[in-house]
């Protein structure tokens, strides 16, 4: 496969011009524009412009009628667009921290109430190559040391809360691979950090995130199952003696379980469950997909060109390393919890420290599994409560190679599920039990990335050419 157009250059071509479409600045820096008719091929453009730069990923925000998110990969931004009628509001919004917490975002997806989302970030911590001059560390190690994964966040907070720096600014907070906790000495803590009340090193809050699993880089899509529990595709996998990617990847599960509020740096309660034989392969450049469906996940293996179906529920659970702190793990949590190692009773330390880590690793790890994961263990980059392989979930290519040229976002309608091409345009809509073709539309897009299915519109939001799209899918007949 020629992969020299990634999404940066598929999906960004052209900026569209409509007539009697000319936006409306707001002081916020958002746009206000008219829905135009539909053009030949039935879309609708919602918008385009300067707004975005390299979408990739969509999704709709459950509970709330004609919002629509859009991942930015070339700014590590969101952009949050509104239709009501004819009339559509855009905005976008960039992170203080976005350089680590939504980097090259590929992917997005909601709770089931719609108050906290998720991306996919497609990154193994490149940062944007910032110098880190304030604490030189970082640029050793934490920047470009696959210490990434999902991040979660609250949609009314998003970029509003915790911005203690300007974008791409250097950061104050040390970091040797990981966040300082607060309890750092104070004969190293800066003295505008120091708190006289609470004995502590208050360092600056890191954005608005609220929470984030440091164990899926590269990662091109996600989805949802409940509440802050999702799937994620690691286009990492397995890891060479310097934690360099090897590229096997795999579907996996990740819960946040209780969040640490907007800026904190706790993520000890949140656990990660690897379907290890789910293979995945990235394809550089573009997005995924992931959709949930009863027991199952469809996802794309975009670098394969096959889109698979797994049974979430079968297959054998291997906890390879059990919770660092005594008791039972808990699973499904929400609303916020701890905010740092600090202040948490039987405190291993910090909990991001590659020794303790690694402690927490030898004392409860099972030796005995993690030989058995042989070449495939790949060892946690945080003390989490639980780390676990699922092994042997049946798994299925339901459109197999040849079909979709570059499978890419995944939408679920009752009528089948919708698959994107990233190299043509072209949507294929294939049925849930067996994958076969029920129908193509060609939208005449040079290609597509992410992809949302509205069924009380009975149409689909798709990422194109650099635009926002809408389709409104005629009857089949």
């Amino acid at each position: 496969m020629d992969r020299s157009f990634g999404i940066g250059a598929l999906l960004a071509v052209a900026v569209i011009t409509v007539s009697g479409a000319t936006p409306v600045l707001g002081r916020d820096g958002s746009e206000e524009r008219t829905l135009p008719a539909p053009d030949a091929a039935g879309l609708q453009l919602v918008l385009d412009g300067d707004l975005l730069d390299e979408p990739a990923g969509i999704t709709l925000r459950p509970r709330v009628p004609g919002e629509i998110w859009v991942t930015n990969r070339g700014s590590d931004s969101l952009t949050r667009i509104r239709i009501a009628g004819e009339r559509i509001t855009a905005v976008t919004r960039t992170d203080a921290y976005a350089e680590h917490f939504v980097a090259l975002p590929m992917g997005i997806d909601f709770s089931p109430d719609g108050a906290r989302f998720a991306v996919a970030n497609d990154s193994g911590n490149e940062v944007r190559w910032i110098d880190f001059r304030i604490n030189p560390e970082r640029n050793v190690y934490f920047r470009n040391n696959n210490f990434m994964g999902p991040t979660l966040f609250d949609a009314e907070t998003y970029a509003l809360a915790g911005q203690t720096k300007a974008y791409l600014d250097d950061w104050p907070q040390p970091g040797y691979g990981h966040d300082a906790p607060d309890s750092w000495p104070r004969d190293d803590c800066p003295v505008e950090y120091w708190s006289v009340e609470t004995g502590l090193c208050m360092w600056p809050r890191e954005g608005s995130h609220l929470d984030m699993i440091h164990a899926t880089p590269f990662s091109t899509a996600i989805a949802n199952i409940t509440e802050n529990v999702f799937l994620v595709l690691d286009g990492c996998g397995s890891r060479d003696d310097e934690n360099r990617c090897l590229g096997d990847g795999h579907l996996a599960l990740v819960d946040f379980n209780r969040d640490h509020g907007e800026g904190n740096g706790f993520h000890g309660d949140g656990y990660v469950h690897r379907y290890i034989d789910a293979t995945f392969t990235r394809a550089e450049g573009f997005p995924s997909g992931i959709v949930v469906r009863a027991d199952y996940a469809y996802y794309s293996d975009t670098g394969a060109g096959v889109v698979r179906r797994v049974d979430l529920d079968s297959g054998r659970t291997s906890v390879l390393v059990g919770p660092w702190h005594p008791g039972p793990v808990s699973h499904g949590r929400h609303g916020t919890g701890a905010i740092d190692w600090t202040y948490v009773v039987d405190s291993p330390g910090d909990g991001d420290s590659p020794p303790v880590i690694q402690a927490w690793v030898e004392s409860a790890g099972s030796t005995a599994l993690i030989a058995e994961a042989g070449t495939r263990w790949i060892m946690p980059q945080e003390t989490l409560s639980e780390y676990a392989y699922v092994y042997g979930s049946p798994l299925v290519d339901l459109v197999p190679a040849g079909r979709v040229a570059v499978p890419t976002g995944l939408a679920a309608s009752d009528a089948g599920l919708w698959v994107a091409d990233g190299a043509s345009g072209t949507l294929h809509l294939v049925a849930w039990e067996d994958g076969s073709e029920r129908r193509t539309i060609e939208t005449g897009l040079s290609g597509i990335g992410g992809i949302a299915w509205s069924g009380e519109e009975g149409a689909l939001y798709l990422v194109g050419d650099g635009a926002v799209w809408r389709l409104v899918v005629p009857p089949a007949g």
